[in-house]
């Protein structure tokens, strides 16, 4: 950043000389630019030469500075301008504040005076144009991201994380506009994975990215359709055009895939919604027809709607009891996990066939959370353990090793919270020495950078260390300006600016109540 330009305004010449002269205005990063005896004089300079600075008088013929100052500011609000003003004036020049005037000087002008002036402005100037290129710079990342953005809005709807305001207020901001059309949508769900088990995580890579470029090129000229990942490696197909049947469109990707790579291709097909706010039920219901891949084998299209409604006497999963009992097994809750295996057992088979088939979406989500909260337990996954389950001819038999089943892998995920969870304070308490410095470092910029919820984190640090974040935070704040007040020279409020509390008052304040010393009783041993 170069020298400030500075621009000087006054109809007496020797007060121009004189604020010119008074003080070494290079060694202050600054530079004269121009001088104007009047104000219609100045507004030409103003926009060809475009100061940094302007200092004006306030009494001039034809414009005072006053009204000078506000043309100025009106055109060109970043100029910072100072108004010279005599003691007599200064009631009449404060009313300029109203218009953004930046500083006064008082004359008689001393050196001093200008010194001060010239010193706050350019740090203001500099700040400014900082901020400024900050805000630029995080412009330019939020274009970038936009897509990623987009997608991420796309799958916390796909997940109900959303309340109906914040996808009306999201799909608006992502202009969206099929989101306000008032029609109906579906939503399926394209699982590909690999014939053969040999492949390299690279090559998985690239087959995902070769057949979600085939998945759009297959959409490419139908807006009301879109296509992302989800968390599973899954491709999600949201259709909101109303004159196409997305089973047939499903059917056609499918065999495209097919014929173009050695993979397989799975397909399951939610109800169509006409509630925005349900998408995760037809997100769930894709999802949950893929599963049944076990009966119809691969490389099929299956419909949720065909496995649950057509026949009166065919299994009918209830996804509520089944999403629960999911978040049961994922948190590790065994008691509560076998009363909803009990209540989804709860139902009058007409068959060996229906109830595996409850089995089945048992296990389904056993292993869901398994692999959500990624264990790889020989036993969470032993075939033996699913054929056994799924080939019980007897309800009392199946029942019997499902519910061992499921409490193995609820005791699994939650030996795994346990350890997770004293990892995870670990890695805290690291992140916060090492970090303490920051003002703005607390509950939600700790938990955002560790991707959990402020409340969970709040709870895991009482639990592990019986104080609350705040205290803890504090606790690691005072031990570390403890150390400095020690071992260093450094004054008060540079250990306060060290340990992240700029604040003297507050600093010395907080210190004290936490040591029950002042930090020169401190430092002096008293």
């Amino acid at each position: 950043m170069g020298k400030l330009k500075v621009l000087i305004v006054d109809d007496e010449h020797l007060i121009r000389n004189l604020i010119r002269m008074r003080i070494d205005w290079e060694s202050q990063g600054l530079i004269i630019v121009g001088e104007a005896s009047n104000a219609h004089e100045a507004m030409d300079m103003v926009d060809e030469l475009r100061p940094d600075i302007i200092f004006t008088d306030i009494y001039m013929p034809y414009i005072n500075g006053i009204e000078f100052s506000g043309k100025v500011l009106e055109k060109y609000p970043d100029i910072k301008i100072v108004v010279v003003t005599g003691h007599d004036e200064f009631e009449y020049a404060q009313q300029s504040i109203k218009i953004g005037i930046s500083d006064f000087i008082l004359k008689p002008i001393h050196a001093s005076d200008l010194l001060h002036v010239t010193a706050k402005l350019t740090q203001k100037i500099y700040e400014e144009r900082t901020r400024n290129q900050e805000l630029e710079r995080l412009k330019k990342d939020l274009e970038r991201n936009f897509p990623y953005l987009r997608e991420k809005f796309l799958y916390q709807w796909l997940e109900g994380a959303l309340s109906k305001e914040e996808i009306h207020e999201k799909a608006e901001y992502f202009k969206l506009p099929v989101f306000f059309s008032g029609g109906t949508y579906q939503i399926a769900v394209i699982e590909i994975s690999p014939i053969s088990e040999k492949q390299t995580e690279e090559q998985l890579i690239l087959l995902g990215m070769e057949c979600r470029n085939k998945i759009e090129t297959f959409y490419r000229d139908d807006s009301r359709v879109m296509i992302i990942p989800d968390t599973r490696n899954q491709m999600v197909i949201i259709s909101f055009n109303q004159t196409t049947h997305l089973v047939s469109d499903c059917e056609s990707i499918q065999a495209t895939l097919l014929k173009s790579y050695k993979c397989l291709v799975n397909i399951g097909i939610g109800r169509r919604r006409d509630k925005m706010q349900e998408a995760h039920l037809g997100y769930q219901e894709a999802c949950r027809a893929i599963h049944y891949k076990a009966f119809v084998g691969h490389n099929q299209v299956v419909c949720f709607e065909d496995i649950v409604d057509n026949r009166e006497e065919y299994y009918r999963s209830n996804p509520e009891l089944l999403q629960q009992l999911q978040f049961c097994i994922s948190v590790g809750s065994s008691e509560r996990a076998t009363e909803i295996l009990e209540q989804i057992f709860n139902v009058s088979f007409s068959g060996v066939s229906h109830f595996r088939m409850a089995a089945m979406d048992v296990i389904t989500e056993c292993q869901r959370a398994a692999m959500e909260q990624q264990i790889e337990d020989e036993q969470a996954q032993n075939a033996e353990t699913l054929v056994s389950i799924l080939t019980a001819d007897n309800l009392p038999e199946l029942m019997n090793i499902l519910e061992r089943y499921v409490l193995y892998v609820c005791q699994t995920i939650h030996s795994k919270f346990q350890a997770k969870e004293g990892n995870l304070i670990s890695q805290v308490k690291e992140y916060l020495e090492n970090h303490m410095s920051d003002t703005q470092v607390g509950l939600a910029s700790t938990a955002a950078a560790f991707f959990i919820s402020p409340g969970h984190l709040g709870r895991l640090m009482k639990k592990e260390t019986g104080q609350t974040f705040v205290e803890y935070l504090t606790h690691v704040r005072m031990k570390r300006a403890e150390n400095l007040l020690k071992t260093t020279d450094l004054k008060g409020y540079e250990v306060g600016e060290q340990v992240g509390i700029p604040d003297p008052h507050y600093f010395s304040v907080l210190f004290k109540k936490t040591t029950g010393r002042s930090m020169n009783e401190y430092r002096n041993g008293k």
